[in-house]
């Protein structure tokens, strides 16, 4: 779900679903209307949509109904969730200048269902849970963003890294976690997303990363020895190249045309291995399912 509060308008909230599997590849964005948060201000309401979070705070439960798209699941933490400090990144020496705040649920098992264009599948499995606020507007934050979801029975590995406009010295923030047998066992900040080879996509004049390594490094955080993660993959399966424009109301579509010349979001759904080294211990392997996402905002 999208809540964006622009000026004097009122905000404006989306419903987006992506669907990949068993011979279907559709993505959904519904606009929503009579949007109300809870007291607490944790879960959220609005005509045919609701997402609530439960009294113990570590399941969600989401429903939506529309003519193309109905969802239906639950999501529910495995260990525990974090944040780096205080979740926030400040720009400049004044907070007042703007923010962007991040926290993750990194591993969380999955119960549900969804119905796509009249076609029902099952979405039960593991997944990642982001809650991201953008206290400025959108090109004055990055100019690229990377993340990362990748889920095996092992290891878990997250990354969400974005890279600041050349007006904030195009600063590299990385956030990132490391879930072992379903333990939340680092935090890092150590991390990077390297382009290994790219090709030019004509339409959008973007250098598209084709093979890319994420690479994590940071501390346990119960024994405080030193841990390190590498994926390194060719990106074959491209789900979806998203225009940004295209799926924002008109008003809003205005605004950042003026700012922003081609927003453009890649999506890629591979099956990857991860390598993982805790301390001096064996280096542990894992296959499993990789969500990899680039987004070029200008």
């Amino acid at each position: 779900m999208i809540h964006s509060n622009i000026g004097l308008w009122n905000p404006t909230i989306q419903f987006t679903s992506r669907f990949f599997g068993n011979g279907v590849n559709t993505f959904k964005s519904v606009n929503m209307s009579n949007f109300k948060l809870s007291p607490d201000r944790r879960s959220a309401n609005a005509n045919n949509m609701s997402i609530t979070l439960n009294p113990e705070c570590n399941k969600y439960t989401v429903n939506l109904t529309h003519k193309e798209l109905i969802v239906s699941f639950e999501f529910e933490r495995i260990d525990r969730g974090f944040k780096i400090g205080e979740g926030k990144t400040y720009f400049g020496q004044n907070k007042s200048t703007g923010f962007v705040e991040h926290k993750f649920w990194p591993k969380g098992n999955v119960k549900g269902n969804i119905v796509v264009d009249g076609q029902a599948f099952d979405v039960s499995g593991v997944g990642l849970f982001v809650h991201a606020i953008q206290g400025m507007r959108p090109h004055l934050i990055a100019s690229r963003w990377n993340f990362v979801n990748f889920q095996s029975d092992v290891t878990s590995l997250s990354m969400c890294e974005f890279e600041t406009t050349p007006h904030y010295g195009s600063k590299k923030i990385n956030q990132g976690s490391l879930v072992v047998n379903n333990k939340l066992v680092g935090v890092s900040v150590k991390n990077m997303a390297q382009f290994l080879e790219t090709s030019l996509d004509p339409e959008t004049k973007y250098d598209v990363p084709t093979k890319i390594k994420y690479t994590w490094e940071g501390r346990i955080l119960e024994t405080n020895e030193e841990f390190s993660a590498f994926l390194e993959l060719k990106l074959d399966v491209l789900m979806d190249k998203i225009d940004v424009l295209n799926e924002v109301p008109y008003f809003l579509k205005k605004i950042v045309q003026a700012f922003v010349a081609k927003p453009y979001v890649y999506q890629w759904f591979n099956e990857a291995v991860a390598h993982v080294k805790i301390g001096d211990n064996e280096e542990l392997i894992a296959k499993g399912k990789l969500f990899s996402e680039c987004s070029f905002i200008s």
